[in-house]
C-alpha cells in the first residue's frame, strides 16, 4: 500500500467521527441520570415523609438537603460540577 493510499484511508475512517449525525451517547447518559435521579429523589421522599411522622427532625432536614444536592447534580450537572470546581480553586489556592 502506497502512502497516498494510507492516507487517503485514513481520511475515509475519520470522516464518519466528524459527521454530526454520529450517535454519541449523550442523550443515553441524560436518559439514564434523569431515571436515576428520579428513584433516588423518590426514595429520599418516601423516607423523609417517615421521618416527620416519627418526629426525627435532623434526620428530616437531612434527607431534605440530600435532596436537593441530587437534584442539582441530576437536573443541572454541568452548573453544579462548575460551582463545585470553584470552590474547590477557592479551597486549593487555584484560579
Amino acid at each position: 500500500m502506497m502512502t497516498h493510499e494510507l492516507a487517503a484511508s485514513v481520511v475515509q475512517l475519520a470522516v464518519p467521527m466528524a459527521n454530526p449525525n454520529v450517535p454519541t451517547g449523550a442523550n443515553f447518559k441524560d436518559w439514564v441520570l434523569v431515571i436515576a435521579g428520579n428513584i433516588f429523589i423518590a426514595i429520599l421522599v418516601l423516607r423523609a415523609i417517615g421521618h416527620y411522622f416519627k418526629r426525627e427532625w435532623g434526620e428530616l432536614f437531612g434527607h431534605i438537603a440530600a435532596g436537593v444536592l441530587v437534584g442539582g447534580l441530576i437536573y443541572a450537572n454541568n452548573q453544579t460540577i462548575n460551582v463545585l470546581k470553584g470552590f474547590w480553586g477557592l479551597l486549593s489556592g487555584g484560579n
